[in-house]
């Protein structure tokens, strides 16, 4: 299968060099080429491999233009393109996370790419909450191509050995299945309190939003007893015991490790890491994340294409991005799901695997809150769950430090 390779390209990438502005700069210069038939690429180095494919197909079909890829990676990406953005030279195209791009907007950076949409890319073709992410007023600005979120992961043979026969449904199940799966080396679970900061506020937040709070106009809205339960789940559970202790040390990917190692028995992630388990041969399962009577909610988030407002090449650069729209061409490009519908028809995108997580996100998401001032106040409520999870401070106390720094970043109705 493709998307075996591509895991497996994935992982192999993560030495890739990040070229900056600079260096972007210097090339485009030292070659001497033409920016009016050169098109500059800045594309995820997870993303690679199919897209040098891609950009010699669209070459072939466009010979009056050359693209130049330049490689980025998670760890600098964001700080790289926002130094970009603020420059007289940014790159033609740029690949970047759908949630970082209203702070782009609010700069002026992007070009208006609304005309964009229309009989052969309608709106109405994209997953719910992808455009509402890249849009701002009457314009959006950005052409998502990849839209994912997390949902339960679950070892079969654990829950098995521990007399569970199906995945939690509710909060109530959780908690009675995680006091069953916790026993000797096992753990229930564990979350990634060691990573971003980003990483362990969605999981919160998703939480919260099952209890419920709402995101307006890219800003949470939480209230004591959302945000309380919240806490309970994600904080309270390694106070308790049935999440691993070892969350206070781990990020995403230790979290999925622990997981392929048998210490914990569920978690939340990503389609991505479903590949990882099968490939390690593991039993593995995958469920809605439950919530307190039903399906639970989380953010998704997904990826899309900016072309900056000082691009050299406008004209090529919107070429590139149609190009990289077309249906058969997303499919190709992205390792979760498509942003565009029509783009998800393929049998890889719903196998027995991958539906819970296609379900989560069609029927239980929402887009993640981008308001730079949420995102400011991200590493305080990073600092609150890990004191609920080091008993520091009780769920109850937590939500209120939470909501009272909530009011004075967001405003009272935060």
């Amino acid at each position: 299968m493709r998307i075996r390779g591509r895991t497996a390209a994935f992982i192999a990438v993560t030495g890739a060099m990040v070229l900056g502005v600079a260096a972007t700069i210097g090339y485009s210069v030292g070659t001497g080429r033409d920016p009016s038939r050169t098109v500059t690429w800045w594309v995820p180095n997870w993303d690679s491999e199919i897209a040098t494919e891609l950009v010699a197909e669209f070459e072939a079909q466009n010979p009056d233009l050359s693209v130049e890829m330049v490689e980025t990676t998670s760890d600098t990406m964001a700080n790289k393109v926002s130094v970009a953005l603020d420059s007289d030279n940014p790159p033609d195209v740029i690949t970047e996370l759908s949630s970082r791009t209203r702070t782009y907007i609010a700069k002026g950076a992007l070009s208006d790419l609304s005309d964009m949409y229309g009989p052969d890319m309608p709106r109405s073709d994209f997953i719910p909450g992808a455009l509402e992410a890249v849009t701002d007023g009457a314009a959006t600005y950005a052409v998502p191509y990849r839209w994912d979120c997390v949902a339960l992961i679950y070892n079969k043979d654990l829950f098995a050995a521990a007399g569970i026969t199906e995945p939690p449904a509710t909060w109530a199940d959780l908690l009675a299945d995680a006091r069953k799966l916790t026993s000797g080396d096992v753990t229930a679970t564990a979350w990634p309190m060691s990573g971003a900061a980003e990483d362990l506020v969605r999981r919160y937040l998703g939480f919260a939003l099952s209890a419920g709070a709402t995101i307006e106009h890219g800003v949470p809205r939480m209230d004591l007893a959302s945000s309380q339960a919240a806490l309970e789940i994600v904080g309270g559970s390694v106070a308790e015991g049935w999440a691993s202790r070892s969350s206070l040390e781990v990020d995403n990917s230790e979290v999925r490790e622990l997981f392929i190692n048998g210490r914990i028995a569920m978690y939340l992630g990503g389609v991505f890491d479903v590949e990882q388990h099968l490939e390690a041969g593991i039993n593995v399962g995958t469920a809605l994340t439950p919530g307190p009577d039903g399906p639970g909610m989380q953010t998704a988030d997904g990826w899309g294409y900016l072309v900056p407002e000082k691009a050299k090449n406008v004209s090529g650069a919107r070429r590139l991005v149609e190009f990289l729209s077309r249906p058969e061409t997303m499919a190709r490009l992205t390792m979760t799901y498509p942003a565009r519908i029509s783009a998800s028809g393929d049998p890889r995108f719903h196998d027995e695997y991958r539906e819970p997580h296609y379900e989560q996100l069609a029927e239980h998401s929402v887009p993640p809150p981008n308001d730079p001032a949420w995102v400011g106040l991200n590493p305080f409520v990073y600092s609150t769950v890990q004191a609920v999870a080091l008993g520091q401070t009780s769920p109850a106390d937590g939500a209120r430090a939470i909501q009272a720094e909530a009011d004075r970043v967001l405003g009272p109705a935060g």
